[in-house]
């Protein structure tokens, strides 16, 4: 009798156990903006592979490198020239003042796991070049927000998620929802709610990748998001990234 229930667990769950494991999620896919943005000058002016040399004016601004942002970032308006200003907490190179500032939290947001570098952002404008520190400085650049394409381009700015366009299953991957869905931007009465995806790069496994729905507002505040996880590979579960 315990060898026909055993059997009988074995026809009836294992399948459906197998169905979890293999399960292949519907995709909603949706155009990504032609968006661009330009960088050119800053690489001019003593950056020229982004490495920024002590005559140059970024190095006076405080930035050790510059780099050029996404193109989804050209939706800003106004749309002045703007490049990242990175800065590594552990270079000599630092001016005497950043590192209270950074501990003022004068910066924008952190990027790249344990050894993280900080991210400003400098623009070109009316001839100067202007460094925008925080993002009271950087909302009051570019809000209010009036369209979806800015409202894309502020987002991912100011929190360093991404934007996904032209998902497709993926064998390798284990999923977790039934319905995956593209970025998209819709406009609401008191701002835009955008749907937005993040990495869970640095730290031990699983490394999920995750989507949630953030809600910006005409002025530019963002609003908390919850993340939902999505997918990861498996084959990196027991990976720990410093």
């Amino acid at each position: 009798m315990k060898n026909k229930i055993s059997r009988l667990f074995l026809i009836i769950f294992l399948p459906l156990f197998a169905a979890c494991q293999l399960l292949t999620p519907k995709f909603i896919n949706h155009p990504q903006p032609d968006l661009s943005v330009s960088s050119d000058i800053f690489y001019d002016v003593g950056c020229p592979a982004g490495v920024c040399s002590a005559e140059s004016p970024m190095a006076a601004l405080g930035c050790e490198e510059i780099e050029a942002p996404s193109s989804l970032l050209g939706g800003l308006e106004p749309s002045y020239p703007i490049a990242l200003c990175i800065i590594n907490p552990m270079s000599e190179a630092m001016l005497p003042d950043t590192q209270a500032e950074l501990d003022n939290g004068q910066f924008i947001y952190i990027t790249g796991g344990l050894f993280g570098v900080y991210i400003r952002y400098v623009i070109h404008k009316d001839g100067k070049f202007i460094l925008l520190k925080t993002e009271e400085e950087f909302r009051k650049t570019y809000a209010p927000i009036d369209t979806p394409e800015e409202a894309l381009s502020y987002t991912l700015a100011l929190t360093n998620l991404s934007a996904y366009y032209g998902l497709t299953h993926d064998p390798a991957y284990k999923y977790e929802v039934n319905t995956i869905e593209d970025t998209f931007v819709v406009s609401e009465t008191d701002g835009y709610r955008l749907h937005l995806y993040t990495y869970q790069e640095g730290g031990c496994g699983p490394h999920w990748i995750s989507a949630g729905d953030a809600h910006l507002t005409n002025e530019g505040i963002i609003q908390e998001i919850i993340w939902e996880p999505l997918f990861r590979d498996p084959e990196i579960d027991d990976l720990c990234i410093d």
